[in-house]
């Protein structure tokens, strides 16, 4: 079940980023959303069920949504100001859903932007298809085609902590 647009699978995660950082713990910037987004859609994809439908691109610093990146390039690396939005998160979504985004939002939070890069550039696709300036396009099946290659890697690590709550 696609239970979002492109648009409304963006904004669920930042509104969740924005929540977990409403004290300002943490600088979040135009990377750290890029790759938390992709990591919050790659986990559903490969253990639960598809959330969305976006095919992100391979760029320098791993997996990118264009369009998303044209609306935050003016911050570069600078933290990014994210308004809470108690409207959308008020919005009935899938309890269970709504939690696993949110534990994983709030373990990708505690990592700097450059370990997050390095488990981009690692442990997703964007290993096998990055070519410099081709901004080549990461497919659903690409995903699930490279976790099955390399069963032990750090979605398996998310998907442990996502079972494991109490």
């Amino acid at each position: 079940m696609f239970f979002y647009s492109k648009k409304d699978y963006i904004n669920f995660v930042i509104n969740l980023l924005a929540k977990q950082n409403i004290n300002q713990k943490f600088k979040i910037t135009q990377i750290q959303i890029q790759k938390i987004i992709y990591i919050v859609y790659a986990y559903f994809l490969i253990f639960k069920k598809p959330i969305a439908n976006i095919d992100f691109e391979t760029w320098r610093w791993g997996p990118v949504i264009y369009e998303l990146w044209k609306e935050q390039t003016k911050y570069k690396d600078q933290n990014i100001p994210l308004l809470f939005d108690v409207n959308l998160d008020k919005i009935n979504y899938d309890y269970s859903e709504y939690n696993v985004a949110s534990l994983i939002v709030s373990f990708m939070l505690n990592l700097n932007s450059w370990d997050i890069v390095q488990i981009c550039h690692e442990q997703t696709p964007w290993k096998k298809l990055y070519r410099p300036n081709k901004n080549i396009k990461i497919k659903d099946n690409d995903i699930f085609k490279f976790h099955n290659e390399n069963p032990n890697n750090f979605f398996c690590y998310i998907d442990f902590i996502v079972n494991n709550q109490k």
